[in-house]
């Protein structure tokens, strides 16, 4: 909203030229525009977790990568920054190579290799029960 008024407003100072100052408003305006469309997208379709006898993905405004459960070494809680707890997976040593481009994550946090943040309504620790569940039944050799 600042920016949107400065914009309009006219306003030059001693230090920044009347250009510079509608640049630096037209760049603020474009990025928190886009962060605001982005965030009502993910409202209206958030990520879910689907889970299949091949393996498991996020499904929302990204493309969905499935990740089989033979790759999977384990699941286990993440502890974020913060106090917030997150679903977390690691990978067989044979599965990580190009796990960067398969991963379904959106913070890399020491011991994990992704993250699984879906379902705000359920604990953590929940999802990572299903989770292990799932990996037995469909990958049983862990």
């Amino acid at each position: 909203m600042v920016a949107i008024l400065l914009f309009n407003s006219g306003y030059e100072s001693r230090r920044f030229s009347r250009e510079v100052i509608e640049i630096v408003s037209i760049v603020c305006i474009a990025a928190f525009g886009l962060s605001g469309i982005l965030s009502f997208l993910k409202l209206l379709f958030p990520s879910e977790l689907v889970l299949t006898p091949e393996g498991f993905s996020v499904r929302g405004l990204r493309k969905s990568v499935l990740i089989p459960w033979r790759d999977v070494q384990a699941f286990g809680l993440v502890e974020m920054p913060g106090g917030a707890t997150m679903a977390g997976f690691v990978l067989k040593p044979s599965a990580k190579s190009g796990s960067r481009d398969r991963s379904v994550t959106k913070f890399m946090v020491p011991g994990f290799d992704g993250t699984i943040a879906v379902f705000p309504e359920e604990k953590p620790a929940w999802i990572v029960k299903v989770l292990n569940e799932w990996l037995q039944r469909y990958a049983p050799d862990q």
